[in-house]
């Protein structure tokens, strides 16, 4: 690894380098890990990749990270909601353009018109490294819970003699209008070898 964190051998023009994922965050600090749990036993790319990271480089030590975009064969993607990711290392910090004097702290967004807000980082992986995503939702319990998780298929005490109201008035399911009465599915004589009507 180069002295320069700028100039890091997975940052250049190499062979592999189009399989590349540049991911741009910073650290999470609402969570903090603990035991991995790793399986001795295990080969999964993930569990080899921490297993070397907590062999010996501090640099590639794993870590959290809100993950707001990532470019990706010289396109940059913004993400709608950026979810916390496992990441190796500090990471390499970003030139700031314009925006040098403005932190994300402050602005709220990292990226805003083609430059990055202060204290925005950089990680690497391959497109085809296993990651761990975590996705944080905030609502009401009736919202991300028990609408979402409670059905007569997990109910475990109540039986089949509930009132089953996973099953009555979803409206998701009844009075779809894109699935019942379209014009262009039912009736085409364009489609059933018959002559067009005109």
């Amino acid at each position: 690894m180069s002295e320069d964190p700028t100039a890091t051998d997975d940052l250049g023009e190499a062979l592999l380098s189009p399989a590349n994922v540049r991911l741009f965050g910073r650290p999470f600090t609402g969570l903090k890990i603990g035991e991995l749990g790793i399986n001795s036993a295990s080969n999964s790319p993930l569990v080899m990749q921490l297993r070397g990271a907590l062999a010996g480089a501090p640099d590639r030590s794993p870590e959290l990270a809100r993950i707001y975009g990532f470019v990706y064969l010289g396109n940059y993607f913004k993400l709608s909601d950026p979810p916390v990711m496992l990441v190796f290392g500090p990471g390499i910090d970003v030139q700031p353009g314009w925006m040098d004097a403005i932190s994300m702290d402050t602005m709220g967004v990292e990226f805003k018109d083609e430059t990055f807000s202060k204290g925005i980082k950089l990680w690497t992986c391959d497109q085809m490294d296993v990651a761990l995503r975590i996705d944080i939702t905030i609502g009401w319990i009736k919202d991300i819970l028990l609408s979402v998780d409670m059905n007569s298929d997990n109910n475990m005490t109540g039986g089949g003699v509930t009132a089953r109201a996973d099953m009555v008035g979803r409206a998701d399911l009844v009075g779809r209008a894109d699935l019942v009465g379209r014009a262009d599915l039912v009736g085409r004589a364009d489609l059933v070898g018959a002559p067009r009507r005109r």
